[in-house]
């Protein structure tokens, strides 16, 4: 996991191309300074047309995209101290794994997503779990303005790299209240390599897609760390929290995970998608005949306090 600490406020020297597993799997991070600002692109994405990063994935989105675990949304009440007062706003909700699990916290949310399959999906959500005072809306990140209201706390769940984060991350810090914060959310895929079955995935993943990351019909380049996003932005500064939480995975929830993401959709597969999953539960079998498999996920929370 990303486990090197930084000694000073320098950002170069702390590397996080590699993932290594740590005992305790709980970092505490304070980040100030400055970065010169990478180009620009539409997030970590490059190519492809900005709708067809998700598309067709909100069924399996919202089928096998966990919510956030208790033990991180503990953290987050105990960080704001958040007390069933004030409201939420949740940026690229996807299907409503953040605000499902933080909803009872707040007196109303609005959740905004890009995707109209994404929002309708997270409307279901809402029904189904009768969350009569979260409103969803189909809205860009970097939509976000004064109408909308103030804020207590902001959350990105997996979607802040998707974002124009400087200028999403500024947009934000005027819609806080004064103490309120800007939260990313992050988590470890099932691609790492940390496991034996992880490590298929992978080889799979490379047979029939090829080594370049994919997203949606465009391609994944990582770009600055969040963390030096919001230390360059109005916050000034980020704090950073890991913890790790043993899971457990079906091959189903495997299957229906990567059919949720935008490097393995339905729609990136295209015709070799049913060839794909034949393979890949092959594989898989062959490593546990009960189809069980375990890993350490580390979730990442990376926020900076107006």
């Amino acid at each position: 996991m990303r486990n090197e600490r930084p000694t000073t406020s320098i950002f170069r020297r702390i590397k996080w191309s590699k993932w290594v597993a740590k005992s305790n799997c709980r970092r505490n991070l304070t980040l100030t300074g400055s970065e010169q600002q990478p180009e620009l692109r539409q997030g970590f994405k490059v190519g492809g047309a900005e709708s067809d990063l998700f598309q067709g994935t909100a069924d399996y989105y919202r089928r096998y995209r966990r919510p956030y675990p208790p033990e991180v949304l503990a953290y987050l009440v105990d960080t704001f101290k958040l007390d069933g007062q004030g409201r939420l706003l949740d940026v690229g909700c996807g299907t409503g794994q953040v605000f499902q699990g933080l909803a009872s916290r707040f007196d109303e949310v609005v959740a905004i997503d890009a995707d109209a399959e994404m929002v309708a999906a997270a409307r279901q959500t809402v029904v189904e779990q009768k969350l009569e005072h979260v409103h969803v809306r189909q809205m860009l990140g970097e939509s976000v303005t004064e109408e909308l209201g103030s804020f207590r706390v902001a959350t990105f769940g997996a979607s802040f790299h998707w974002m124009d984060r400087l200028n999403v991350a500024n947009l934000v810090y005027d819609r806080l209240e004064k103490g309120g914060g800007l939260v990313v959310l992050l988590y470890t895929g099932i691609h790492e390599e940390k496991t034996a079955w992880e490590a298929v995935v992978c080889r799979v993943l490379e047979k029939w897609l090829g080594q370049q990351r994919r997203a949606g019909g465009g391609v994944y380049k990582e770009g600055e760390r969040h963390e030096a996003i919001l230390a360059r932005s109005r916050f000034g500064q980020a704090e950073v929290h890991d913890i790790c939480v043993e899971e457990d995975w079906s091959i189903d929830e495997i299957v229906g995970f990567l059919y949720s993401t935008s490097y393995a959709s339905k729609g990136v597969l295209g015709a070799k998608c049913e060839a794909f999953e034949a393979d890949l539960r092959a594989r898989l079998r062959n490593l546990s005949e009960a189809g069980q498999f375990r890993k350490e996920v580390e979730y990442t929370t990376i926020w900076g306090r107006k």
